[in-house]
């Protein structure tokens, strides 16, 4: 009752300095804060993440570190997603000379989430780790994923990577995902 007293008497000041704070501003700051950097796993998908992770790591998995979203880098991620870019951070593990990334990328109607090896500039294995499309999951088997291997940044290879049919989506949010990786790489000190 008493802290309830104290807020009707001090209302107006209470309001006051919300004004003076910039309350929106305030409220933004917050929602960005707890605001979510990546998309959220079950467990049964972490556990696939945690074993894609292992077995390319020979079961010793560094931990993960992140580079972020800067302004110089936003404009050429918007460029290679086709859209604006809304992740402030890409997650990535690396060890033993490659890189792993783990992006996730909208097929049709729902996210697909990839992991692209890359090392010495170049995609040396690229794996679907959840696949939440209802079809298009051709994109997952390796005669499709093997056509990755070997790209690098300096080439043109997107028109060269055989596309699926009913699965145009899928196959160029997988296109998009390679792109990225490589890019992402390339930032890295």
């Amino acid at each position: 009752m008493g802290l309830i007293w104290v807020l009707v008497i001090h209302s107006n000041a209470i309001i006051n300095f919300l004004k003076k704070i910039r309350f929106k501003t305030l409220l933004i700051a917050g929602l960005l804060m707890f605001a979510s950097t990546g998309w959220s796993y079950s467990a049964e998908e972490k556990i696939k993440i945690e074993q894609f992770l292992a077995q390319q790591f020979n079961q010793v998995i560094p931990k993960p570190s992140r580079i972020w979203v800067t302004a110089d880098i936003k404009p050429a991620i918007s460029a290679i997603l086709n859209r604006p870019s809304k992740q402030l951070n890409y997650r990535y593990w690396q060890a033993q000379e490659k890189t792993i990334w783990l992006l996730d990328e909208l097929g049709k109607e729902r996210d697909i989430t990839t992991a692209v090896v890359v090392k010495n500039n170049q995609i040396v294995a690229i794996k679907v780790i959840i696949y939440r499309e209802s079809r298009g999951g051709e994109v997952q088997v390796p005669w499709f994923t093997d056509q990755f291997v070997g790209v690098d940044a300096t080439q043109n290879w997107q028109r060269t990577i055989d596309s699926i049919s009913g699965a145009t989506l899928s196959v160029n949010a997988m296109k998009k995902q390679a792109e990225l990786a490589l890019f992402l790489s390339a930032q890295l000190p």
